[in-house]
């Protein structure tokens, strides 16, 4: 499997999870995740004054309340390692309920489809997937590629549609640069023959 295919089969298994917030790690068979599940349908709290503090603290500082939940691994956080056999079943089982008719445009807002672009990302440099870490709206990732060099990089997911959309056209491009070569080949060849 390509990272592309694994990564939005380890997607879809967070999505199934109800995970919205994690943290990934890229292992030698696999990848290990750490998840806060969505818990908007537990039922409505009323906003005290501590939390309402809490919240502008957050907002000043930057931080994310994921960050400390997943910094202090509670019993709020799922520990999920996705195995090769693992992945593999996933993606057998997502394949049985894939809706042949649906080809067209991914659904975005998908957690499956960030992560799938992210590694077609990667696939196209050759690079090997180190951590993803996805925080509201908001999934960063470091990767290291075939010499060894770290590298980083911030998506916002508002951004997705634009960035598939590029990477569509660049992909027509080069499908449609390589079967005009080998039109020419063609030609060429029957040229020498005839």
């Amino acid at each position: 499997m390509s990272i592309a295919q694994e990564l939005r089969t380890v997607g879809q298994g967070l999505e199934s999870l109800g995970v919205v917030d994690f943290d990934l790690e890229g292992q030698s068979d696999g990848y290990f995740a750490l998840g806060i599940p969505d818990l908007s349908a537990e039922p409505e709290r009323k906003l005290n004054l501590k939390r309402l503090a809490e919240k502008l603290r957050r907002g000043f500082t930057g931080e994310h309340r994921s960050d400390r939940k997943l910094a202090e691994v509670g019993p709020e956080v799922l520990r999920i390692l996705f195995t090769s056999e693992g992945i593999l079943r996933l993606e057998a089982a997502g394949m049985t309920k894939r809706n042949p008719v649906s080809a067209g445009i991914p659904n975005f807002t998908k957690l499956a489809q960030a992560l799938r672009m992210i590694g077609e990302y990667l696939d196209a440099k050759a690079a090997r997937l180190l951590k993803v870490q996805k925080r509201g709206g908001h999934i960063s990732f470091e990767y290291a590629t075939a010499n060894e060099r770290r590298a980083s990089e911030q998506w916002k997911l508002a951004k997705l549609y634009d960035r598939w959309v590029e990477t569509s056209k660049q992909r027509r491009e080069q499908s449609s640069l390589a079967q005009r070569r080998s039109a020419d080949a063609a030609a060429r060849e029957i040229g020498w023959r005839g």
